[in-house]
This record gives structure tokens, sequence and C-alpha cells, in this order.
């Protein structure tokens, strides 16, 4: 962990911010705040509040991350944590930028002659929508000067990763067996849904690894801490699962609570093996399970 420390600060520069537990706290908060305009405010997957799928407020929540990045860059007493702002930015364009290409996925759908209530829909519309989100976040990676192990996308120690993974996919595929024999009575249809949902959980493993952990983890750690990392990312991640349309409102606690353990495992796990492909498969298993038991029809 000692080289994992030190390439994360030198990701931001040489020099950390916070000096005492108090500005650590505060930084955490203010990191908390900055996803949650992101990720809750401006989320497309639910519409609970007046800025949800609205492309104006993605616009400015982008528009002002990007200017946050251009102060933060040009200004010699913060020069060296302008990837944190740039980082925010990058997150923020994919809402928008997937708003702006729905017309696109929708033809997607048509030439395959497909709906997005039929599980082969589902999961060619989430292949869309990683290529959507995951393509304009390593470019301006790339762009920024970073290297793509900045985000995870590398070797790292893939023993560890691979080997914690497929355990965890283990478990949880013998599980989603369990619970589809009693739920599918059609063998075409369970087919279908195991096929169609190792589809959809992989690519959707990966996309929701890279943009809600790979691209904060190690901007965030020589500021907060390793700790203060995983759970800043944890908590949105689980505050995004909270708004879930296919669970009874009743579920949706427990769903929440589940979905913050597995961030926290993943962020841990994708820190410790400094690789992105542990947690993605433990994020898929996750997703598998999800796919056959509730979201695949039947």
């Amino acid at each position: 962990m000692t080289t994992q420390a030190a390439s994360t600060t030198n990701l931001v520069g040489k020099e950390t911010l916070p000096t005492t537990w108090l500005q650590r706290i505060g930084l955490f908060f203010l990191f908390l705040l900055c996803e949650a305009a992101i990720f809750i405010f401006g989320s497309y997957y639910f519409e609970v509040l007046p800025t949800n799928k609205n492309l104006t407020y993605n616009l400015i929540v982008s528009a002002v991350f990007l200017a946050a990045t251009l102060w933060f860059r040009y200004d010699q007493r913060v020069n060296s944590h302008w990837q944190i702002a740039f980082a925010f930015f990058i997150a923020s364009v994919a809402y928008p930028f997937t708003a702006l290409f729905d017309g696109w996925l929708r033809a997607v759908l048509g030439w395959f002659a497909v709906t997005s209530d039929t599980s082969k829909g589902i999961a060619i519309e989430k292949i869309c929508e990683m290529l959507l989100k995951t393509v304009p976040i390593l470019a301006l990676v790339k762009l920024s000067g970073a290297d793509l192990g900045s985000v995870f996308i590398k070797r790292g120690n893939l023993k560890l990763g691979l080997g914690v993974g497929a355990l965890v996919f283990f478990f949880l595929g013998t599980a989603t067996f369990m619970f589809a024999v009693e739920r599918f009575t059609s063998v075409d249809a369970l087919v279908a849904a195991v096929v169609w949902g190792l589809v959809f959980s992989t690519v959707n493993g990966f996309m929701e690894e890279l943009w809600l952990r790979g691209i904060f983890l190690k901007r965030f750690a020589p500021l907060i801490g390793i700790n203060g990392a995983v759970w800043v990312t944890s908590i949105i991640f689980a505050s995004m699962h909270s708004f879930a349309f296919y669970f009874d409102p009743f579920a949706l606690t427990f769903f929440m609570i589940n979905t913050l353990a597995l961030g926290l495992g993943c962020g841990y796990l994708m820190m410790k093996s400094d690789n992105i492909w542990g947690a993605t498969i433990i994020h898929a298993a996750s997703d598998f399970f999800l796919f056959v038991a509730v979201l695949a029809s039947t």
C-alpha cells in the first residue's frame, strides 16, 4: 500500500492539502456534496428531484466543474490539485452526453428489433450506455495528461483482484440459479436471462466501477485518506440505488444497505489490488443476481 499511496500523491501533486482531521472532514463533505450534485441531483436514472433528467442543470454543473478545473490549473496556489476538479468534470459529462445521444440509443434497439422490456433489449441498451459513458471518460483522462492507470485500467495485483472477484462471482452465480429455478418456467427464457444477464452485468459493472469509483479514488486518497475516499464513493453509490424503480419502497432501505456494502468491498479491493478488474467482477456478480432475479423477462 506504500507504493500505491505514493502514486496517488504524485497524481494530484507532491503536497497534500489537509493537515488536520478537521480539514479532512471538511474535504470529505465537500467531495460528497460535489458527487451528489452530479450523481443524485443530476441523475437520469430516476425522476424524484426537479433537477433529475434536466439537461440544462447537467450542462450548468459541467460548466461549473470545468471552470473550477481551469482555475485550479492556472492558479499556482492550488495548481497541484487541479486533477480533482477535472475528475468531477469528467464524471459530470456522462449524463448530458448520453442524453444528447438518446435518439441513437433508441435507433440501436430498433436495429435489433427489440424493446427495453426484454432481456436482450435491456442488455443491448446497457452496452450503448456503457459506450456513451466510458469512451468520453477515458478520452478525457488521456486528454488531461494522466495515464489510464490513474483510473485503475492497469494490471496491478491481478492475482488478488481476479481471485477475490472469481470467488464472489462463483458464490453469487450459484445463488442466482437457485432463484432462477423458481422464477423461470421456460428453458428458453432462462437461457436468455443467463446469457444477456452476463452481458448486462459485465458492461454495467465496468461502467459503474470506472465512473463512480475509478476516476475518484486515487485523486481523493491523498487528501482524505483511503478510508475517506472509499466511503465517499460508496455513500454516493448507495444513494443512487436508493431510488431503484424495480423494488417496493420498503425494500429500498435494504437495497441501499446492500449497495453500500458492495461499494465498500469494491472500493477497498480496487485500492488494494490497484486495478479495476476484481471490483468489476464483484459488481458484475451482484448485477447478474439482480438481473436474473428481478430484471429479466420471464
